[in-house]
């Protein structure tokens, strides 16, 4: 009535376990009943039907097992021997660490089990399991007074798995909820909370305020903690970072933070000439909105120099600076200076920028920086920018190898960055919306941007 056994893998090796079907037929048709018997190991599924998973020992290398499949018709029952010799089982390892939950705070002496094995992590949460047989098992941590983590894994032959295993203890945890707002009382929707690591990083613990303001925090480990809180700039406004490190005790923690709103922009004086200046702050740095017209002096644009300070203004070719002051172009565009003018030229408290800092500047915004630096209006052939950075670059042109050229078509600004012979410059062009970081001779003449000092 049993026609054939089969068992899958072929591969023999102890601790594996292995799938074994029968084959039967029954001369008047009637039902089948199936059943299995093994004299070692283990039965992983049940063993009352045409298939069966066994699993072998780990200890059986080099043993013969015998597998019998019994069949009856109720009247008469048969069996049949399936003889297993098993080699050397395939092993693997798993190792990891158990953390606080959300956080790089490792949980020493936590239970970790594979299979019949067990550890206890070090120190450092820290735990690793050698020789297990290769197979699918549950990988289990657990401590008293913290939550059982559980997880299926699969150890590969020859191969570590690495693993991390994540647990809460409600009992050394406080739960942290509040308001955060503004110095005026007014709530501050989106805003972020989050907990840092001991190492400073960000742990993944993080909540985003409500439209009242309110955020909540569950599970932060007792101890000593540092709370960041922001918000992105708005408007013309920008927040002030809160910070603090806060000593975790209790169950339950109520903390209402308060981020400072502080304006984007500004005005300042340049005592030399009583010019009045605006500025934004524009990411880490603040950055005067409108070019640098401070003139000591002018000359004529066929007048240059690579060593001694010059000061020109578009399209004037005299040396007198109340005539060029008087002109439009000063009025519109500022002043034009050659390297060294521009290294000693920004008010006191104000200096050239690096070249680092206008990468900073126009890095966020790609390939639409320049659209996102220009002012609004001014530029060529409808060439305007969006200005939604508030730089309000104006293309005041320049002057290259003693010719004025570019107004209206091109912006073109110093760094305080040396290279090669020449000077790391920044240009906006009108029929452009990037910003091309090019190399340009110290006598040329350029429009001067000065970031504050801090």
């Amino acid at each position: 009535m049993i026609s054939d056994i089969t068992c899958t893998p072929e591969k023999r090796n102890a601790g594996t376990i292995f799938t074994l079907s029968v084959s039967a037929t029954d001369e008047d048709g009637d039902w089948l009943k199936y059943g299995w018997m093994a004299d070692s190991g283990n039965f992983t599924s049940v063993t009352v039907g045409k298939e069966v998973k066994w699993k072998s020992p780990v200890t059986g290398a080099g043993q013969t097992f015998v597998i019998t499949a019994l069949v009856s018709d109720a009247e008469d029952e048969v069996s049949r021997q399936f003889q297993l010799q098993l080699g050397e089982p395939e092993l693997g390892r798993v190792e990891g660490v158990v953390y606080f939950a959300n956080f790089t705070i490792p949980i020493p002496e936590a239970n970790v089990t594979v299979g019949d094995r067990q550890v206890i992590t070090d120190g450092r949460g820290f735990f690793s399991i050698p020789a297990i047989p290769a197979g699918k098992y549950t990988l289990k941590a657990a401590k008293q007074e913290y939550s059982t983590y559980t997880a299926l894994i699969e150890i590969l032959p020859n191969n570590t798995l690495v693993t991390k295993a994540e647990m809460i203890s409600v009992n050394h945890a406080t739960k942290l909820s509040g308001i955060v707002a503004d110095q005026d009382g007014q709530p501050l929707e989106y805003a972020e909370v989050v907990v840092l690591n001991p190492d400073g990083s960000e742990s993944k613990l993080k909540s985003i305020a409500s439209a009242t303001g309110f955020y909540k925090l569950w599970y932060i480990p007792h101890g000593k903690m540092t709370i960041v809180a922001r918000r992105a700039s708005v408007d013309d406004f920008y927040f002030v970072e809160f910070n603090e490190k806060i000593d975790f005790q209790e169950i339950e923690t109520q903390l209402d933070i308060t981020l400072h709103k502080m304006s984007l922009n500004g005005e300042f004086t340049d005592v030399r000439d009583q010019h009045v200046y605006k500025y934004r702050t524009i990411g880490k740095e603040t950055w005067m909105t409108e070019n640098l017209s401070y003139l000591p002096r002018v000359s004529p644009s066929d007048k240059t120099s690579f060593m001694e300070s010059f000061f020109y203004v578009y399209d004037y070719q005299g040396t007198n600076k109340d005539e060029a002051r008087a002109t439009e172009n000063y009025q519109e565009y500022g002043v034009l200076y050659n390297y060294t003018a521009a290294m000693e030229i920004c008010p006191s408290g104000w200096r050239l920028p690096y070249r680092s800092e206008w990468l900073a500047l126009i890095n966020p915004y790609g390939s639409l920086a320049g659209l996102k630096l220009k002012s609004k209006s001014g530029w060529s052939n409808h060439g305007n920018g969006d200005n939604a950075t508030g730089f309000s670059a104006i293309p005041g042109g320049m002057i290259y190898k003693g010719m004025f050229s570019g107004k209206g078509d091109e912006a073109v600004f110093w760094s305080s960055t040396y290279a090669y012979s020449n000077v790391y410059d920044f240009v906006l062009f009108y029929d452009h919306d990037g910003v091309l970081a090019s190399l340009t001779d110290e006598d040329n003449a350029l429009s001067v941007r000065c970031v504050r000092e801090k």
